[in-house]
């Protein structure tokens, strides 16, 4: 049977408009393309565990509105597990406008919607036992009335001695301190990118992130550096991991890939190193698709693994976020 994780944050819709360059403020550029694909970091994650031979289990509200109903239909055609998703009537879909230019590079503009809705009673009892692991990512600590319930039922499922990744995302800023403090003390891996490890510490006045968090529950933090790979933290040991080659067209997702590629490793028994390369596999093979989650399995990860580094440093995994 394959190994099973939950995955929290919510699901969101990505709604793309793509531009030969990005305008300065105030300025106008013409959009070439348009279109709209499921995402949000637990289904990007989801879709990259699911590549790698582990049951991703998705538990999000979803609104009953067109986008809501499009999202249901994605995750159903895509026969991922239905057990943790729940309509909320009446209620908007979150959604996330994504500005893509010719450099492959993204811009983020997001609205908050149902998704953030958490009741742990509708996390079925079964995938509570049964799930190896917890993907969290730092958008689900943005919803007043609702993110503290989310963190009262991660801190329950570490008690049970269920591994949590939390993946802090760039909104760092508008998140309640006293619940990004706790998630920190409960997480077992950290995938931030180097600005939200800086900005984590400065917040919450940790003079170094991966030291505080080894004296609690963490085993490793990735600190990503996007097209320049990442460094890998263990007690005791430090590693620099290498970027992996790749034609970079859109880097929306790489961070979600890498997160789930480190998750996958992880969980089939691979050594930290061998799983953070992993992970930068992924998110290169995730830059060279439009869109956050493309269809890849343990053959191509290989093979990108055996190309090794990048001679230009270029292309790999992008750091955090979507």
């Amino acid at each position: 049977m394959p190994k099973q994780v939950l995955l929290l944050g919510g699901l969101l819709m990505d709604k793309y408009v793509v531009v030969g360059s990005y305008p300065g403020r105030g300025e106008d550029t013409l959009i070439t393309r348009e279109f709209r694909k499921v995402g949000g970091c637990p289904y990007n994650v989801a879709r990259t565990l699911r590549n790698l031979g582990v049951e991703p289990v998705l538990y999000s509200a979803l609104s009953d509105d067109e986008m809501g109903r499009e999202l249901a239909r994605t995750v159903e055609r895509e026969g991922l597990d239905q057990s943790a998703l729940y309509p909320l009537p009446g209620e908007a879909a979150g959604y996330c406008m994504i500005v893509l230019d010719g450099e492959g590079e993204r811009t983020f503009f997001t609205f908050r919607g149902c998704e953030g809705h958490f009741d742990p009673r509708r996390v079925p009892e079964t995938v509570k036992a049964e799930a190896a692991a917890v993907f969290v990512t730092g958008i689900y600590l943005l919803y007043p009335g609702w993110s503290e319930k989310a963190v009262d039922f991660l801190e329950e499922m570490a008690e049970a001695g269920k591994p949590i990744l939390f993946d802090p995302g760039p909104l760092l800023g508008e998140m309640d301190p006293s619940l990004l403090r706790r998630v920190l003390e409960i997480a077992t891996i950290l995938t931030p990118n180097r600005g939200e490890r800086e900005e984590l510490e400065q917040r919450l006045g940790i003079p170094s992130l991966p030291e505080w968090g080894f004296a609690r529950r963490l085993v490793c933090l990735a600190e990503t550096r996007g097209g320049r790979g990442a460094t890998l933290y263990t007690p005791g040991h430090r590693e620099e991991i290498p970027a992996f080659p790749a034609q970079v067209v859109d880097t929306t997702g790489a961070g979600d890939s890498f997160a789930g590629g480190l998750l996958a490793g992880l969980l089939a028994d691979e050594a930290p190193g061998r799983a953070a390369r992993i992970a930068g596999a992924c998110g290169a093979l995730t830059t060279e698709v439009i869109g956050a989650h493309p269809s890849f399995g343990w053959e191509e990860v290989r093979e990108r693994l055996g190309q090794g580094l990048s001679p230009s440093g270029g292309g790999g995994n992008r750091p955090g976020g979507r």
